[in-house]
């Protein structure tokens, strides 16, 4: 008796305790309700009102769950948003792992490894995105991970019911490998289907005794069913080359079948089916192609490419649209890839040439661009054209654009007006602000960035669905977990120092704006875009070519010559000079951009400050707050 009485007290216990919490989440929709029984946990009596209290004393936050995460049919990951005062029906605990996990991996720790975020998830039983915070930044050695802010199917967790069923279904597919085995493939694959599959099926059959095990399994069955029915054999025989429906016997329905599945292991399935069936496809497409290209050869109806002059099927072959000459989809794809990545001829051009070479005048004609985007180039190559049309249209509006650090996407920056608006203001000032040895247009470009960086932000959301990162508009470089510019200044400002050397010795095209410097060879430069130009005078020698070398002989190697001031072939002048003077420019320019550097970084060394250099600084100071203040009235 005492101990039922010991069980009825723990029972009214639980169900009070789920009554509280209840309470609360209804008057904090959305909240933890692992994160309230922790806290009724801490007190006796009035809990309800104890734990609003200390809510609202900390300034009215709490642990929430605001959405759920889920996967579509393609194994992309997605949120669904949960309604307020029904966080309480998420009651499985991977459900709210799921959702823990994708704020860590994709906002807050973008560069944290996947296991290990999983591994600190799994360790708390409330607010586990505040503690696995707390965690991570009190730890200096995390593990990273290369695919920056990505979450994927394989890399959620999974409840009980689904690794059961996967299991089964595994030991359904690939009945000749040991049940324990597939288990361990499973723990390896974060146990998810789809992967465990494809590695299954890549292990094989396993050997001479698993063989015999399975001989010994197969007569075994048979003999225990005895002889089945035709019915039963063809329904057989059709499950055969895609995965079955577990745990369902003849007389299930599908859809009794399915209310007994996860619903995340059924959309997997449909998942593996369809590949199936696509790769099927894929299969019949080319098998259909030999038979019509046996037909062809049978019949000798076979047409000639025009680039390669190879003969092909009329299927194989795309034409230009005056309908005169034909070219196979190899020839057009290496011939899209030479214009993008080669020579660059093709780069922003909207207009694709006909490229036949059998007659003297050039064809009129173009190459169909639907036809090239559907049916013969590469997603990855068409996009890369239609990048470069995209590209080249914006260089030609000359526009103030915000550009994502990792992708080709912008935005219009119509937050300041262009600094040339501020500087056409102040010529005459300018003018005159030599003569009092100041210089103006410095101080003006300066002011200029510190009200850029007012009025813009410190970072770009790009909006490219398959992009998605920020920007730190500060450093122009992407975002990773919590970023600081100057996390490490010394790098900074040599890496800063560094570039403007190597900028000035290098050469940019002005045709495509490809930057570039000569590591060795001859100082006739062609760039990819086909542009050709001098690498010590810079200036365009597509016509004349090297006669714009100078070609006489000299008795001393490396002299100047006394017949002509053209260039030398070879010879290049030192570099040395322009390199320091740009290593001096940029250091003052860098300091005086960022001038909180100098007080981060004692040990950088500016040189000794004396009573008019401090007094000297608090004026220049001085000055760039009111032109800032002025120019932000004018801009």
């Amino acid at each position: 008796m005492a101990k039922l009485k010991k069980h009825n007290g723990s029972s009214s216990s639980k169900q009070s305790e789920t009554h509280l919490v209840d309470q609360l989440v209804t008057l904090f929709p959305l909240g933890d309700p692992d994160y309230f029984r922790y806290c009724i946990s801490h007190y006796e009596v009035n809990h309800v009102e104890r734990i609003t209290e200390k809510i609202f004393a900390m300034g009215g936050y709490y642990p929430q769950l605001s959405y759920q995460v889920d996967t579509d049919g393609t194994g992309s990951v997605m949120t669904k948003a949960i309604a307020p005062n029904t966080a309480n029906l998420a009651t499985q605990p991977y459900q709210r792992w799921n959702a823990a996990l994708y704020t860590l991996a994709t906002s807050l720790f973008p560069d944290n490894d996947i296991d290990y975020l999983r591994q600190l998830i799994v360790r708390y039983d409330h607010s586990v995105i505040e503690q696995v915070t707390t965690t991570i930044l009190a730890d200096s050695r995390v593990p990273e991970r290369l695919d920056y802010g990505r979450l994927y199917r394989h890399d959620l967790f999974r409840s009980d019911m689904y690794k059961s069923q996967a299991l089964d279904q595994l030991a359904t597919d690939y009945p000749q490998i040991w049940k324990s085995s597939i288990c361990a493939v499973l723990a390896e694959n974060n146990w998810d289907y789809i992967n465990s599959y494809d590695q299954l099926s890549e292990m094989g059959s396993g050997g001479f005794w698993r063989s015999i095990r399975n001989f010994f399994t197969h007569w075994s069955s048979l003999t225990k069913t005895g002889s089945s029915s035709s019915s039963s054999s063809s329904s057989s025989s059709s499950m055969a080359s895609s995965p079955t429906w577990p745990f369902a016997t003849i007389l299930d329905s599908a859809s009794q079948q399915k209310k007994r599945m996860d619903t995340t292991f059924i959309k997997e399935l449909d998942q593996l089916r369809k590949r199936k069936l696509d790769q099927q496809s894929v299969l019949d497409e080319t098998l259909a192609h030999e038979i019509n290209n046996q037909e062809y050869e049978n019949d000798e109806q076979y047409i000639t490419c025009g680039c390669c002059f190879g003969d092909y099927s009329f299927e194989k072959l795309v034409f230009c649209s005056l309908g005169s000459h034909s070219f196979c989809h190899d020839c057009i794809t290496r011939f899209m890839m030479e214009g993008l990545f080669g020579q660059g001829a093709l780069r922003g051009v909207e207009r694709i040439p006909c490229i036949a070479s059998d007659n003297i005048i050039l064809c009129e004609g173009c190459l169909p661009v639907r036809v090239l985007q559907q049916h013969i180039l590469s997603p990855d190559l068409w996009k890369a054209y239609e990048t470069s049309l995209f590209e080249v249209n914006m260089a030609k509006q000359a526009w103030a654009l915000v550009q994502c650090a990792s992708c080709s996407y912008c935005e219009l920056d119509d937050s300041i007006r262009p600094i040339q608006h501020v500087v056409d203001k102040s010529m005459a000032l300018i003018s005159l602000a030599r003569w009092v040895m100041w210089d103006l247009k410095n101080d003006l470009q300066i002011a200029y960035k510190r009200l850029v960086s007012k009025r813009r932000g410190y970072a770009f959301q790009c909006r490219n669905p398959s992009c998605g990162k920020l920007t730190c508009l500060q450093c122009m470089h992407v975002i990773r977990g919590l970023h600081n510019c100057y996390e490490n200044e010394k790098d900074g400002l040599r890496l800063y120092i560094e570039k403007a050397m190597a900028d000035a010795v290098k050469r940019t095209c002005p045709q495509c704006n490809l930057s570039f410097q000569k590591s060795d060879g001859c100082n006739k430069i062609k760039c990819k875009c086909g542009y050709a130009m001098c690498y010590i005078c810079r200036k365009d020698i597509g016509k004349e070519s090297y006669a714009h070398f100078c070609d006489h002989f000299r008795a001393i190697p490396g002299s100047p010559c006394e017949k002509c001031n053209k260039c030398d072939l070879y010879k290049t002048d030192p570099e040395d000079e322009a390199i320091q003077k740009a290593s001096s420019v940029a250091r003052r320019e860098y300091l005086e951009a960022h001038p909180d550097v100098i007080a981060q970084l004692p040990d950088v060394v500016v040189g000794p400050k004396s009573t008019l250099d401090k007094i000297d600084e608090w004026r220049h100071e001085s000055i760039l707050w009111l032109l800032q203040n002025t120019m932000d009235l004018i801009v």
